[in-house]
């Protein structure tokens, strides 16, 4: 029998996807629970299940089609033939380059790993294999040769390699923690900073800047969008083509907010936890300033009131912070981030970042978000103007903190002090926020970071 499989909504507030890639061939058996299909949506890659064991009859979507939620992806049929098991098995032992039963994702899964398939049958798998039976006999061999068979070859993203060769870091030593795992730039990042950390006088190592000659250079290259940034462009295009961007720009005294999140990190370290970071100080300030100025917690709806245009107004601060990936830029968020402490917020901002780099976000963390910040300080941007996410009234850009002159005044009387400044800019829909509206917001939120004990 039978029945069409179509694209499954992944998220509460997932509308379409892109089919990345199909796990299975045409005429493959496939069984129930086995990945099958792979989809982006929200710039988060998920494998979809197959819902029954059966055979994949035909294929309808191709790799990279973009659908809304319902289409018909693939037939499949309900088929409880699979092959032959006695003849699977039958003459191994003599013939080791006997082809193995196996699904397309066992096939993959023991290619990534240098499995062979054969051992797997010797262990007592039965055919055809599926993806868990490869998975399986990695975790029994892994904890069987783990005291015995020395890390040889270490496998990691173009990513990792890239900061491990920048930084002279050997990726044997960083694989040894996460033995059988590829090395991701969270891992890398992670090595590096318990480095610096560890070290008294870090030195930052000058990366080898290759020879290129004339011959060795392209004239030119077209290059195919990628799902996440065709999907990226054209959010970004339905912004700034239908929002009426206002960009304001303040500038703000960071010295109590670094005391304070000084104070909170050596207390937060003491409890064995990481200290505070600056952005999740910025989030909870946010957040507090929201709370006092919620039209920047608003969106501009068009015909949603009785065929009027209209503002909704929300009453839950949901923050979204941009997060750089190796896939792409992400924005997790962190919910009613304003019923949250600083560190409650800091706890959440380290699990959705480390999640985010580690690929294992679900779509509903990507979701839902009222208002977004972009802090690009770390990589040494004094300020710039960020475009607002669709669906939301506001974006808060964050630059870095730079130490330089200021003029502090004190009474009648006024000194030169030398005193870490950060610069902001708030983008803001203009059918919504005036910039009035938006200066009371930036106020305030200057006010919070400036006097950052408010908001313990």
């Amino acid at each position: 029998m039978e029945m069409p499989f179509t694209m499954p909504k992944l998220g509460a507030t997932m509308i379409e996807g892109t089919v990345l890639r199909w796990l299975y061939l045409p005429g493959d058996w496939v069984a129930k629970g086995e990945p099958i299909v792979e989809i982006m949506t929200d710039k988060v890659n998920l494998e979809v299940e197959s819902p029954i064991s059966g055979r994949l009859v035909k294929v309808l979507a191709r790799d990279g089609d973009l659908l809304p939620v319902g289409t018909t992806l693939a037939i499949l049929a309900d088929d409880s033939v699979t092959p032959n098991k006695d003849v699977a098995v039958k003459g191994l032992e003599n013939h080791e380059s006997t082809p193995i039963a196996s699904t397309p994702a066992a096939k993959r899964e023991a290619a990534l790993h240098g499995i062979d398939l054969h051992s797997v049958i010797k262990a007592g798998a039965i055919p055809p294999l599926n993806r868990s039976d490869v998975i399986a006999f990695m975790t029994r061999e892994g904890q069987r040769r783990e005291a015995e068979v020395p890390l040889r070859e270490v496998r990691a993203t173009p990513v990792a390699q890239r900061i491990a060769t920048e930084y002279q870091i050997d990726l044997i030593s960083v694989a040894e923690r996460k033995p059988g795992e590829k090395l991701k730039r969270a891992d890398i990042e992670n090595h590096l900073q318990e480095a610096v950390q560890k070290a008294s006088e870090p030195v930052e190592a000058i990366p080898v800047v290759p020879v290129i000659t004339q011959q060795d250079m392209p004239q030119e290259e077209l290059m195919p969008l990628t799902p996440a940034r065709r999907l990226i462009g054209k959010r970004m295009l339905e912004s700034v083509t239908t929002a009426p961007h206002i960009y304001l720009d303040l500038e703000i005294d960071m010295t109590e907010a670094e005391r304070c999140r000084q104070s909170i990190g050596r207390s937060m370290e003491a409890q064995g936890e990481p200290a505070l970071s600056l952005t999740a100080l910025i989030v909870r300030a946010t957040a507090a300033a929201i709370v006092l100025h919620p039209m920047v917690n608003a969106t501009f709806e068009e015909r949603a009131l009785d065929g009027n245009d209209a503002i909704r107004q929300r009453q839950g601060v949901h923050i979204g912070i941009a997060v750089d990936t190796e896939r792409a830029l992400l924005s997790p968020v962190i919910r009613n981030a304003h019923q949250l402490n600083v560190m409650a917020v800091s706890r959440e901002l380290r699990r959705l970042t480390q999640a985010a780099r580690q690929e294992t976000l679900v779509p509903d963390e990507l979701a839902g978000a009222t208002f977004t910040i972009s802090n690009l300080g770390m990589y040494g941007i004094d300020t710039f103007h960020a475009i607002i996410v669709p669906g939301q009234s506001a974006i808060l850009a964050v630059g870095k903190v730079t130490k330089r002159g200021v003029v502090v005044e004190d009474g009648n009387e006024a000194r030169l002090e030398i005193r870490p400044m950060m610069k902001v800019s708030l983008s803001a829909d203009h059918r919504v926020l005036d910039g009035t509206g938006g200066s009371r917001f930036l106020r305030q939120l200057k006010m919070f970071l400036e006097n950052p004990y408010l908001l313990l």
